[in-house]
């Protein structure tokens, strides 16, 4: 009797080796190739999609571009090497990453774009922020905040990116009917230090200024600096997109007078979750957009 009792234990346990060896087999390798992370808002996203990699059994390889389009070329290529089941990419810049694309689509290495999209090639999903709305609320505090008139300059996000063309369109859109006047649109690279030595050009140009709209924080930030050193900070209000902490504190603090806040926490935890079911043989919506909240001092 207990000879036959360990010859069942012996097959029930051989029966479950094919299962453990299988379930590791089907375990996903993830590439995720991120812009920069000297922007908090994508150390953000990437600390998330760390966690929610964790979370869902998932291998999660993670690149930084440090904002070079040649250096995410190069890291998609290696990512593609290793043999990685899903890239989820976040361009540097929407024209040039369509090659790495197109290299995803030749070897059959699905592809979900955040933040900003790919302008060729073909993606199984894009998730983002409706960045017109962005720009649109942005537009709306600050024709109220300046009673519909007055004069605004504009710190641009990357040339040619799907956000910052949006951004832009969205703002600019909602100032037709005020009598706010753009005096300068100039490309700050969303860049903090690139923002700040660019909005001193733009103070220098134009002595009067009642607002400066940035395409993101870190450039929106930058001009809070340059402001304050000029010693305008009293006639020049300043809006941004993100809603970063140090945005958060300059909006509180009344250094900033509105930021938009989208959440990169969530759009990236969203993109995994997507991939993983992508991968298991499910369709995905093309589009996810991330729901939008202006924020301005309480």
């Amino acid at each position: 009797m207990l000879r036959k009792i360990l010859v069942t234990l012996l097959a029930l346990s051989l029966a479950l080796i094919p299962m453990t060896v299988n379930a590791q087999a089907q375990a996903y390798t993830i590439g995720f190739a991120v812009s920069t992370l000297e922007n908090p808002f994508f150390v953000t996203m990437k600390d998330a999609a760390e966690a929610k990699a964790a979370e869902l059994g998932v291998t999660l390889m993670v690149l930084d571009a440090q904002d070079s389009a040649e250096t995410q070329a190069s890291q998609v290529e290696d990512l593609i090497t290793r043999g990685v089941d899903l890239m989820i990419i976040n361009p540097v810049d929407s024209d040039a990453i369509g090659t790495s694309v197109i290299a995803c689509n030749n070897a059959s290495i699905p592809v979900i774009t955040v933040t900003r999209s790919s302008n060729s090639g073909t993606v199984v999903q894009h998730l983002d922020i409706d960045n017109k709305e962005a720009g649109k609320l942005d537009a709306e505090q600050l024709i109220k905040d300046l009673g519909g008139k007055g004069k605004v300059a504009i710190l641009e996000g990357f040339a040619g990116s799907s956000s910052a063309i949006d951004r832009e369109e969205g703002f600019v859109a909602a100032l037709e009917g005020s009598q706010i006047e753009v005096v300068a649109s100039l490309t700050a690279n969303y860049s903090r230090e690139e923002g700040a030595t660019v909005t001193e050009d733009i103070l220098q140009s134009n002595p009067e200024l009642d607002a400066i709209y940035a395409h993101n924080d870190e450039m929106a930030l930058g001009a809070v600096r340059s402001v304050a050193a000029a010693g305008r900070s009293a006639e020049i209000k300043i809006y941004g997109i993100d809603a970063t902490d140090d945005a958060l504190a300059a909006v509180e603090s009344g250094e900033m007078a509105a930021t938009v806040q989208q959440q990169p926490d969530v759009q990236i935890q969203i993109a995994l979750e997507n991939a993983v079911k992508y991968l298991d043989g499910e369709t995905l919506e093309p589009l996810v957009n991330i729901p939008l909240k202006l924020i301005v001092k309480q």
